[in-house]
């Protein structure tokens, strides 16, 4: 390898394709064996974790025991050997291709790559991805459409390169390609992930990676307050959103110990954030039929993205598997994700700490719900953009479904139970029918004072009982 192409190597740090290590010892099976079922990468012997250049012993007894280490996994693994110096000190670079044969192993176990680093897995779960995800990742293939370098966003680029540290003395052809955004495969050409974050006029070429955010009044779709759609590229997707909830959700002012008035938002900050975030990161953009969509009620916020669970739902929140994975290393580079496994726990304890629900529903859309505090005296008597109408003042015209699922609920149901009796879709159960009936008053609940318990059952109004 050129000097240029090792500098360029050690300055954008470790990533998906990427990891140092100062030597040959324990763990160099377990890298190899990530990056083979995962999609190839280098090991650079010889630069600690930091990118600090330490150098190597090279030798022949070195390369002939990296060798026995790739052919000791079952199965054999892939690999070329290349020797270089900079600064003046020895470096050891073992190029490890993706496997065809996955789900490789070695005497610790199977390992995936995640970002910078690699978890472990075991071999139905492995397979399970593989059968799962498919053997082309979205983010990774070549786009057709995109005019590279008439449509790349240099400044967005040169923003990157400033926040993840990574210098821009190299080449930016070899960079693009070192992260995962360009290939040079029939021709240069970026990827799916390098047009989603770096292209101009993204909704041309990717017309599905727009983010819809919706402010309604009342706990269903029926009033809109606001509405604004996000078409740009994914970091900007996700700031324009997170603004959008910053605007609409309520402050809470706290004073502790005679200091000065702290802001605290209504739900975290942290939570709003990684559920976005996870949103944006995870989605299936194979899914081409439906966006993003963030929607703020009076009683909760959701965030909906296409794509299911790649993984048993028994493990969620202890495994993570980024089903694109350069734009996950990407979002790891400027420090937006967590690391692995960590989010979803974190958002449960906050939410928890502030006496909030939240919900997971890993159908084939994910949607995360999070629930909203109870406004204040003040705001509940804030001016409504409709009049509210009692339930008893006039009659009110209901469908066959509704009248149904009234007469089920004489006897107090579960929500997973009505959406059996009922037969039809359970989101619109979930956000259309059950929410109308709660505001109308002909359905109430057994534990009104904590809205999204698991243990929630609807039951039979009076009102309901007369309509």
């Amino acid at each position: 390898m050129k000097k240029s192409e090792i500098r360029e190597l050690i300055e954008q740090g470790e990533g998906y394709f990427v990891e140092f290590k100062k030597d040959i010892g324990q763990g160099l099976d377990r890298e190899m064996v990530a990056f083979a079922n995962s999609s190839g990468g280098k090991i650079v012997i010889g630069v600690a974790d930091n990118g600090n250049v330490i150098g190597c012993i090279l030798d022949n007894s070195v390369r002939s025991r990296v060798q026995d280490i790739a052919n000791n996994c079952d199965s054999r693994i892939l690999i070329s050997l290349h020797t270089a110096k900079y600064e003046r000190k020895d470096l050891l670079i073992i190029s490890v291709e993706e496997s065809r044969d996955k789900p490789v192993r070695c005497s610790k176990g199977f390992f995936l790559r995640e970002g910078p680093n690699s978890q472990k897995l075991s071999r139905n779960e492995i397979l399970a991805l593989a059968a799962v995800a498919g053997k082309f990742k979205f983010d990774m293939q070549g786009s057709r459409t995109f005019n590279y370098p008439d449509e790349f966003e240099e400044t967005k680029w040169r923003q990157f390169l400033e926040r993840s540290g990574i210098s821009s003395s190299g080449s930016r052809e070899n960079l693009l390609i070192n992260l995962g955004l360009a290939e040079d495969r029939a021709g240069y050409r970026l990827t799916n992930a390098g047009v989603l974050l770096f292209g101009e006029n993204i909704e041309h070429h990717i017309r599905h990676s727009f983010v819809t955010c919706v402010l309604y009044r009342g706990i269903t779709k029926t009033k809109i307050l606001d509405r604004k759609d996000f078409k740009s590229d994914l970091l900007s997707n996700y700031q324009d959103a997170f603004r959008f909830l910053q605007q609409h959700l309520r402050l809470e002012y706290i004073i502790e110990d005679g200091g000065p008035r702290k802001e605290v938002s209504e739900i975290s900050l942290e939570v709003l954030r990684e559920a976005l975030l996870n949103a944006i990161v995870h989605r299936d953009y194979y899914e081409e039929g439906a966006g993003i969509i963030v929607e703020i009620y009076d009683d909760r916020v959701e965030i909906t993205d296409p794509g299911r669970l790649l993984f048993d739902k028994n493990k969620f929140g202890k495994l993570s598997v980024a089903r694109n994975p350069v734009i996950f290393d990407i979002f790891h580079r400027l420090g937006l994700t967590e690391r692995i496994g960590s989010g979803i726990g974190r958002m449960r304890e906050v939410m928890a700490a502030q006496g909030l629900e939240i919900e997971f529903d890993p159908g084939d859309f994910f949607i995360v719900t999070l629930g909203r505090p109870e406004a204040t005296s003040k705001e509940a008597e804030a001016p409504q953009v409709t009049p509210q109408v009692t339930p008893y003042a006039t009659p009110q015209a209901l469908s066959d479904v509704e009248l149904k699922i009234l007469q089920f609920c004489e006897a107090a149901r579960s929500r997973s139970e009505i959406i059996t009796f009922t037969k039809m879709n359970p989101d619109y159960i979930r956000k259309e029918i059950l929410p109308k009936l709660i505001q109308k008053g002909f359905l109430g609940l057994t534990i009104p004072d904590k809205p999204r318990s698991p243990y929630q059952k609807y039951v039979l109004t009076e009102a309901g009982k007369k309509s």
